[in-house]
């Protein structure tokens, strides 16, 4: 067996260093545990030693956490028990020497890879350090120790906020909250973990230092220091908790009830409380379904071909300052690409960077950064209404109007002034690629790039392969996307694409039933009962009404088996906008939601003669279903995986679902198709089930 971690004893201090041969991070599987456990027996044989420092000889980071794909393979609430308590008294023992051990972390340091560093007695880190407990995304929770050591570390409001969101903590944050003691750079770390070791003589010493660092004021007095603030604290918690998840993700709620049980017993206590309750955690459809929706973001990162280079990117262009171009080179710039900004006309060229740099500063502000990191970042960004400076540009991203004929005029108009081996790639929603091609001298360089709004939310990217697209260019968009933060999923050229075919389709079918009589609110709350975080009728004020009457019209005349709403089409033509106008289906205050517009029934002559039912909500899911189907029966999209890829981070299908394919095999393809025969009966062509459907017994082919 290869050694993963070997020690050396430097001036009776142990240089402990992590390093999985051959892989590119530390992983925590069953093997690395065990090594760490024969490590610690070893150098408690040591004789004379005064500490140890721990650390990794990974150039991305410390430990990157658990071996997901173990997790995924429990299959009993005893076996994961009995692995949570494993791990728990393999890293308990990094923290009970008698000396005192100093974690010295930089890049990554996730979930097992922080309950390591958690039970050890000093932390210090590296500016790039970024700590998370990220198990509740999986549908389980720390289970090696982690919902016991960081409330006993820190202010418990904010261990509860850190474990409960799963979110990362920079190296900066992490040291004000007292999770890190001390920052430095990564070439001194060795350096300040001897500092530390030689003023502490003993591990309680060192726990007793590392915790005087644990904030305390009146709100902490309050809410942590005696049983009823903590009661109240936990109360607020707990209500926050329900609002955003409605009761369909089982593991806030048990690891808040875990760390609530464990805080007044002894950490023994606590840690058998957690063990218990990871194993139950472990085994739920809940988590399997998240550990899904992981496997398909880190399925998106590999290459979509094994022998084709991708070219770099490093300086782009983006034609179009509207909010979408504003955003696009908001997101680049952020990345460190230098960026063009390009328009025909000088004040919508300051109104783009005007929309980037309002990006920066909200970003930078949650991070507690001022007004001279906006400026740094917006160095990156540069306005014009001139081809000047295309010379040495990699990457042009149009999104210009969507009219074929404006862009294919942009397109042969921008060539001329790029180098031979610039990629051209449209953000266009469901304009032809192929049609864009044929403007091109150059149609191989050309494909799409289409993000979706906000840009620097949305996590989605739709790569285009248009019929001359070269494998060389989809390559290029697919790294590029990647090189961007954003996952990545590719689809063939055909109307709509992937996400805003099955997206639409679902819309028209919502606007259908309520022209049929159905209380269009209780539509959109059927569907957030479901799980999505919008109903249909707020999504389309979201996406806005005109671009949703355009798309669907153009859907509709796409694919003649759908038959068309004429509901959006109405509310278009009473220039209702939905949420940028501030009225739609929904009226809107500063951005935000004030309530239905009880004038839309009306104008609209919208009848409500019920409230939705079950029926209603499968018309429009399993109508998606049926269209996803299509699209591999087309070869739209390469695999089911693609698909659920796309609805979970293009459209926020719920992830505790696993994404439209993995409900649908959960529901059963039998029984979709059942009940698309009878739909179709009753509402036409549409319904009529698919040969994939008909042929498969389940998306996934799993029997």
């Amino acid at each position: 067996m290869p050694a993963m971690i070997q020690f050396e004893i430097e001036k009776d201090i142990a240089v402990v260093t992590l390093d999985a041969p051959g892989e590119k991070v530390n992983i925590l599987n069953e093997t690395f545990l065990r090594q760490l456990d024969e490590t610690a027996e070893k150098l408690n044989r040591e004789k004379g030693l005064k500490g140890a420092v721990v650390l990794s000889a990974k150039k991305k980071g410390f430990i990157a956490g658990a071996d997901v794909h173990q997790i995924e393979e429990v299959d009993t609430p005893e076996e994961g028990t009995r692995l949570a308590r494993q791990g728990q008294d393999i890293l308990q023992k990094w923290g009970h020497f008698n000396f005192p051990v100093v974690c010295a972390i930089h890049g990554h340091c996730m979930g097992g890879g922080t309950e390591f560093a958690l039970a050890c007695n000093f932390r210090i880190a590296a500016p790039d350090a970024a700590i998370a407990l990220p198990e509740i995304k999986l549908g389980i929770l720390p289970g090696f120790g982690g919902t016991q050591l960081l409330p006993r570390l820190i202010s418990l409001e904010k261990a509860l906020d850190i474990i409960m969101t799963g979110r990362t903590v920079k190296a900066r944050e992490a040291e004000s909250l007292g999770v890190i003691d001390h920052l430095c750079e990564q070439s001194d770390m060795k350096e300040e973990a001897f500092r530390l070791l030689r003023d502490a003589e003993s591990s309680e010493q060192a726990v007793s230092a590392s915790r005087k660092k644990k904030k305390s004021g009146l709100r902490t007095f309050l809410l942590e220091k005696n049983p009823l603030g903590r009661a109240v604290l936990f109360s607020i918690t707990e209500k926050q908790m329900q609002k955003k998840t409605k009761g369909h993700y089982p593991a806030p709620e048990r690891a808040l009830e875990v760390i609530r049980e464990g805080i007044g017993k002894s950490l023994e206590k606590g840690l058998e409380i957690e063990a218990k309750a990871l194993g139950e955690l472990i085994v739920t459809t809940e988590s399997k379904n998240l550990i899904h929706i992981y496997n398909l973001s880190q399925r998106a990162k590999k290459p979509p071909f094994d022998d084709v280079e991708a070219n770099e990117i490093k300086k782009a262009v983006v034609l179009g300052a509207g909010v979408m171009g504003g955003g696009i080179a908001q997101l680049m710039a952020d990345k460190k690409i230098s960026v063009i900004l390009k328009d025909i006309k000088e004040e919508a060229v300051e109104s783009g960077l005007e929309s980037a740099r309002s990006i920066f500063r909200k970003k930078l502000k949650r991070q507690g950064r001022n007004e001279d990191a906006v400026s740094e970042k917006m160095q990156l960004i540069s306005g014009t209404t001139e081809y000047k400076s295309f010379g040495d540009v990699d990457l042009v991203v149009e999104a210009v109007v969507e009219k074929m004929s404006v862009k294919q005029s942009v397109l042969k108009e921008t060539e001329s002034f790029l180098p031979e081996s610039a990629v051209f790639a449209t953000n266009t929603s469901a304009l032809s690629v192929s049609e864009l091609q044929s403007a091109s001298s150059r149609p191989d360089q050309v494909g799409g790039l289409h993000f979706f709004n906000p840009v620097d939310k949305m996590p989605l990217v739709e790569i285009i392969h248009g019929t001359k697209t070269s494998d060389r260019t989809v390559a290029t968009l697919h790294q590029a996307a990647l090189n961007f933060g954003k996952i990545p999923v590719i689809a063939a050229d055909r109307p709509g694409f992937l996400v805003n075919r099955l997206l639409v389709t679902y819309l028209n079918e919502a606007c259908l039933i309520a022209e049929e009589g159905v209380d269009w609110p209780s539509l959109d709350q059927i569907t957030k009962d479901f799980g999505l975080p919008m109903g249909p009728f707020r999504l389309i004020d979201e996406v806005g009404i005109d671009i949703g009457a355009e798309v669907g019209r153009t859907l509709c005349k796409a694919f003649d088996y759908l038959q068309e709403s004429k509901l959006m089409q109405k509310a278009d033509e009473m220039g209702l906008l939905g949420k940028k106008g501030g009225k739609g289906f929904y009226n809107y205050q500063n951005g935000r939601s004030a309530g239905p517009n009880l004038n839309i029934d009306a104008q609209l002559d919208l009848q409500k003669d019920r409230n939705a039912t079950e029926e209603d909500l499968e018309r429009m899911l399993y109508l998606m279903v049926n269209e996803a189907a299509r699209c591999l029966d087309e070869h739209v999209i390469a695999s089911p995986e693609d698909i659920d890829t796309g609805m979970v981070f293009g459209t926020g299908f719920p992830p505790f679902r696993g994404g439209l394919c993995r409900w649908s095999d959960n529901v059963g393809l039998a029984r979709i198709q059942e009940s698309l025969e009878n739909l179709e009966k009753r509402y036409g062509e549409r319904f009529k089930p698919v040969s994939f459907i008909e042929d498969n017994r389940n998306f996934y082919g799993e029997s």
